[in-house]
């Protein structure tokens, strides 16, 4: 006999987590590093954090992945106005 039951749900996925630290420590380069190799490899490292919110966030369910959706979006906002910080002065 096979089982139905389904395997609980959890809260937070790794690539949720991964994909806020990606996000994080893009940000936290672009607010030291304005020029230079170090500006690029933290944009190149907030795309991959971009883009993994995209993917990671396409459906949260629970009020914790919600909390850490609009987290992330808030990062991703804050990634792109330090983008555009170092990109334009």
């Amino acid at each position: 006999m096979t089982s139905s039951a389904r395997a609980p749900q959890r809260a937070v996925t790794p690539g949720q987590l991964v994909a806020l630290g990606l996000l994080l420590a893009a940000i936290a380069a672009l607010a030291r590093w304005h020029d230079g190799s170090l500006f690029w490899a933290g944009s190149l490292v907030g795309v991959a954090g971009v883009a993994g919110y995209f993917v990671q966030f396409d459906t949260p369910r629970g009020f914790l992945q919600w909390l850490l959706a609009a987290l992330g979006l808030c990062m991703a906002f804050m990634f792109a106005v330090q983008l555009l910080v170092g990109a334009l002065t």
